[in-house]
């Protein structure tokens, strides 16, 4: 099969192949799927690069955690019933060394989520680490009715899923946008928005006061260093801050007294050591707002496997608004 591996870690351009390798066999409980799509994520270009936050031991690797596609084997004690269904899958590179930037992958049957009618195999790349980890930041904050929820990074492929699913929960939803044309991409999604950086406290109160309240109960972050001053300005007592990322700085400065004065909560969240029960659930309610059609999704930019190069450096610059995927 053509797949995409890499054999040490460095830049995209240097270490990245595409080339042939031997196809692998479902075992007992696995399952085989013909890759339509790829997604990529930040996890997985960190990963590759020598900066990710998991153990990556093997000698060559195929990348990204994530796919969409079609079951077309089936090891013993699989259902038949699955060869040709649609799925979408997820931790397909999780301490294994194969993910699903290749033309197949074989993985344990439950990582292949049948992906309802409708739904495009390029949406079910886009899937699995950032819904699962939008999920995630929910049901540690809680959210629901009555709660006013902060989201940074309105249009990352997380927090558009986290906002979302906020709202789904009955909460109100502020989220931050670097410019007028992620702005208008929130908007079409429902979702209110307020410009990042120095003018966010401002016009985070205006929209406060809009609701008749004060503060936020619960923020949902992708740079918990970088924003951890605006989180404390508009946090009300007892807030709730869950972290899934911290790209401007892992050893900030953690002004105790202040969090401890108003009593606020910190949690650090990362979906690859998620509980299984809770990732279970997360599964499956994902899937239920799929087949309902209430999840708007990110914008997909399509990249072919001879030019993964590319797709990595695209998310690594954060070129595109939306989610990166290629097509073996």
């Amino acid at each position: 099969m053509k797949a995409a591996y890499y054999e040490t870690r460095g830049a995209a351009r240097e270490v990245l192949r595409v080339g042939e390798m031997p196809e692998e066999a479902p075992g007992p409980g696995m399952l085989r799927v013909r890759i339509a799509a790829s997604g990529v994520n930040p996890s997985d270009v960190k990963t590759r690069g020598g900066t990710g936050a998991r153990p990556n031991p093997w000698p060559r690797t195929i990348p990204h955690q994530d796919g969409a596609g079609a079951v077309d084997r089936v090891g013993a004690g699989v259902d038949p019933a699955r060869l040709g269904q649609r799925v979408w899958l997820y931790e397909c590179q999780l301490d294994r060394p194969f993910g699903t930037a290749a033309q197949w992958v074989t993985v344990p049957q439950h990582l292949a989520v049948p992906l309802p009618d409708g739904v495009p195999f390029g949406i079910g790349a886009a899937l699995g680490v950032p819904a699962l980890t939008a999920w995630y930041c929910n049901e540690r904050l809680e959210t629901g009715a009555g709660r006013c929820v902060l989201v940074h990074g309105a249009v990352g492929a997380v927090g558009f899923y986290a906002a979302q699913m906020a709202r789904l929960r009955g909460a109100h939803v502020l989220s931050s946008v670097s410019n007028a044309g992620q702005a208008q991409i929130a908007a079409a999604a429902g979702i209110d928005t307020a410009p990042r950086g120095e003018a966010l406290p401002a016009a985070a109160r205006q929209w406060l006061a809009r609701h008749r309240r004060d503060a936020f109960d619960a923020f949902i972050d992708l740079d918990f260093a970088g924003n951890l001053q605006a989180n404390l300005a508009l946090a009300a007592n007892g807030a709730h801050i869950a972290a899934f990322a911290s790209d401007t700085g892992l050893q900030p400065a953690i002004p105790v007294r202040d969090l401890m004065r108003r009593n606020l909560r910190l949690s650090f969240l990362l979906v690859y050591t998620m509980p299984p029960e809770l990732k279970r659930r997360a599964v499956e309610e994902v899937n239920q707002w799929l087949a309902a059609g209430a999840l708007h999704h990110p914008a997909i930019h399509t990249y072919a496997l001879d030019d993964i190069a590319s797709a990595h450096e695209a998310v690594e610059t954060r070129r595109h608004a939306g989610k990166v995927i290629v097509e073996p």
